[in-house]
């Protein structure tokens, strides 16, 4: 199914989704997580509010107030998220040629911040990443996807996430990876667009994303060098609080970047030992 049509809205899927909305979806919420937290319990916003004025009071948000409604789900996140694995779905535009989709199993876990990543569809140079900050002097460890260069390499190297010869392959370095993050350079946007007084926002209805409904927010910035797109869609899961997806289009209306988060489970029994070299196949990198 095209990407158009799985956004488009449907009176079937609206009335679905506000169905569900207003039996309490958004009161205690069950997040599905590791076998530790199977019975952990997270609270939406609000708490003072009953189901359906909670719902009410995210889709009112959604219609008029973005910055609110993203910066609500911060501090739901800040509450209640310590780590997640996931897979990410990624598209980007780079040198103006929009490349090939990749898929990448992902382990991320908030202090240390730290993230491990493998692909299983369409790698760039590299197969395997993991990055925490403070280790390695903040450079991520790589494996090259070629067996030659692993040879050669001695089985992975050191890069700087922001370098040059990494930005060629990415928008955004792995420090910039996650929720929380990722949340928050969407805020600065819109927040910087609101002062300039730049800032077009719409409720984009609710559609359906890997099974999971979600809301659909729209941005639109006009053509400044500040601004990272013209458009940009951001679907909030309602349940997690989260945006699972986000993408991005240029003043030409070609798709600049897509960020699709399937397969989200919360609060796992990761720890720092899952975030070694040797728990992620890849080679410890040689130090001087």
């Amino acid at each position: 199914m095209a990407w158009n049509q799985l956004l488009r809205p449907t009176n079937r899927r609206v009335r679905a989704l506000v169905g569900c909305l207003l039996v309490g979806l958004f009161c205690i919420q069950c997040i599905p997580t590791g076998q530790e937290d199977r019975g952990n319990t997270v609270i939406a916003m609000d708490q003072g509010l009953d189901g359906e004025q909670l719902a009410e009071r995210l889709v009112q948000l959604a219609k008029t107030d973005h910055i609110a409604l993203l910066k609500a789900c911060q501090d739901h996140y800040v509450k209640h998220y310590r780590n997640y694995t996931c897979t990410l779905v990624k598209q980007e535009r780079l040198k103006g040629a929009l490349g090939k989709e990749q898929e990448v199993h992902v382990r991320f876990m908030e202090s240390p911040f730290s993230v491990s990543m493998k692909w299983v569809r369409n790698a760039p140079i590299a197969d395997r990443m993991l990055y925490v900050e403070g280790r390695y002097n903040n450079k991520m460890i790589v494996r090259p996807k070629s067996g030659l260069l692993r040879i050669l390499t001695g089985g992975s190297v050191l890069r700087d996430p922001a370098g040059a010869d990494v930005m060629k392959n990415t928008l955004r370095p792995v420090s910039f990876f996650g929720f929380h993050r990722g949340t928050r350079e969407l805020l600065n946007v819109y927040l910087a667009a609101k002062k300039a007084g730049d800032l077009k926002e719409k409720f984009g209805g609710f559609s359906e994303i890997n099974g999971r409904r979600v809301i659909v927010l729209e941005r639109y910035l006009p053509a400044k060098d500040e601004y990272p797109a013209w458009k940009t869609i951001v679907c909030i899961d309602p349940e997690y609080l989260v945006p699972t997806c986000i993408e991005g289009f240029d003043w030409d209306e070609r798709l600049t970047s897509r960020y699709l988060y399937k397969d989200v489970r919360f609060n796992t029994k990761l720890g720092e030992d899952d975030f070694l070299p040797e728990a992620n196949g890849i080679q410890p990198p040689k130090t001087k």
